[in-house]
């Protein structure tokens, strides 16, 4: 793999708090403003044999089958610019990539046609990568030449660990998606990269099963690859194997101990495992090797506050909102920060910008309700703030709880002894205004 190859698989994205080792989300649009079905129907006057989908795959097994080694080339026609006066696929760049390959597999005793995802595809009895890069390099030379316009190649061999015959189309395919990341023009032979761009995309779509295979496979070409590691140890973490997580990001961290991801993600793992010293060793590591990432700033600040250490939260919090000033979330531990730290006025702004941005966050709602309290603000709006936590948050007994000691001050017995005891039934200690709350309302009848 290239050094070039090596800078895939950096955009910063997360799940469930984790940094995935993820490339760039392109679409699988196989030409872009353009139907795979129009693809065919463009191609089919000039060859009136064009072979589709299934057809053109049955062909290409009973073809080369017999053949110990060929490779497949799939070539997508780059979009024209959205700003020219035709943007999409020029048909003439089409027509004649289609005439180019048609050429070059008549020539090699191949076959080629179209894919379902609308990639114009080749099989070609070669012996290896390096003969099929040189014939797409080739076919995007002439293209260029003739139309001024590019052609994304991706190449693939057959055989390749255990996939099967007919699965190499596919494969191009998924190098063709590779290829894309350096931009139009570009071509990719299919690697571990290639399946790293494909697992991280079936990850963004949900379907976290299937991502696994692609990065297990993609350790079988490249075990060193720490972004497949990392990329995997998301997967086990989001499905709750902590462990099994941790030792992909560890595997991830040795072979680049300047990994800020790697770090990051044994950092959230351990936090998860209760362990926090040592999450907090590693969430400050990360933020020392990347100290302008908001979700690592953000979590190593909220994890200072859970353990109590509020002046280092604050250093945290405060750079995470200079990334990010509109992100409710910061503001709302920014607040809960200032709080800790007695600086009132700071808190209660720092809520209020929290609910500018989320207003419907009940913890910073029922947090402002109190400190309006606390300043001998108009009590009835200190009680409408924490009535309307309550009700976006019914399940949280510490609202609750606040909720009725505003009822009490304000003499609504009833009111403060329901809170209570919703609040001890939701797993709170309000053992003490329950009994004191019932006392009152005995002297009151």
């Amino acid at each position: 793999m290239t050094s070039r190859r090596r800078k895939v698989a950096r955009r910063e994205g997360s799940r469930d708090h984790f940094l995935l080792s993820q490339t760039d989300l392109l679409r699988f649009d196989a030409a872009p403003g353009i139907d795979p079905e129009e693809i065919r129907d463009l191609l089919r006057p000039h060859f009136p044999d064009l072979l589709w989908g299934t057809a053109l795959r049955g062909a290409c097994v009973k073809k080369l089958k017999p053949v110990e080694r060929f490779a497949a080339i799939a070539l997508r026609p780059d979009a024209a610019a959205p700003e020219e006066e035709r943007p999409g696929i020029d048909p003439q760049a089409l027509l004649e990539s289609a005439r180019g390959l048609y050429r070059l597999c008549r020539k090699s005793d191949g076959c080629w046609g179209v894919e379902d995802h609308g990639l114009l595809a080749g099989f070609l009895p070669l012996g290896t990568a390096e003969e099929g890069a040189a014939a797409a390099r080739a076919l995007q030379e002439k293209v260029r030449s003739r139309t001024g316009r590019t052609l994304t190649a991706g190449i693939a061999v057959h055989p390749t660990l255990n996939y099967e015959v007919h699965e190499i189309s596919e494969n191009a395919r998924k190098a063709v998606d590779h290829a894309a990341f350096f931009g139009p023009g570009a071509r990719a032979v299919f690697d571990a990269v290639s399946l790293n761009i494909s697992g991280d995309r079936l990850f963004e779509r949900g379907d976290t099963e299937a991502a696994m295979q692609e990065f297990h496979r993609a350790l079988e070409l490249d075990p060193a690859n720490l972004n497949v590691h990392n990329s995997l140890g998301v997967c086990y973490a989001v499905r709750g194997a902590y462990e099994q997580a941790l030792v992909e990001f560890s595997a991830a961290a040795a072979l680049n101990a300047q990994d800020y991801m790697a770090a990051y993600n044994i950092g959230m793992v351990q936090r998860m495992l209760g362990r926090r010293e040592a999450a907090l060793n590693h969430l400050e590591r990360a933020a020392a090797l990347r100290s302008d990432l908001f979700e690592i700033l953000f979590q190593a600040g909220n994890l200072h506050l859970e353990l109590g250490q509020a002046h280092a939260a604050r250093e945290f919090l405060e750079r995470a909102a200079r990334l990010r000033s509109k992100s409710g979330g910061v503001y709302r531990y920014l607040g809960d920060c200032y709080d800790a730290l007695n600086l009132p006025e700071k808190a209660i702004a720092a809520y209020k910008k929290a609910l500018r941005f989320n207003p419907s966050d009940p913890a910073a709602l029922s947090a402002l309700g109190c400190l309006f309290d606390h300043k001998g603000e108009n009590p009835e709006i200190s009680l409408v703030f924490c009535r309307e936590s309550v009700a976006l948050a019914p399940q949280n007994p510490l609202f609750r709880r606040r909720l009725g000691v505003l009822h009490l001050k304000q003499e609504r017995l009833e009111e403060a002894l329901h809170e209570f005891e919703a609040a001890a039934g939701l797993g709170l200690d309000t053992a003490a205004e329950i009994r004191s709350v019932r006392e009152q309302l005995k002297e009151r009848n």
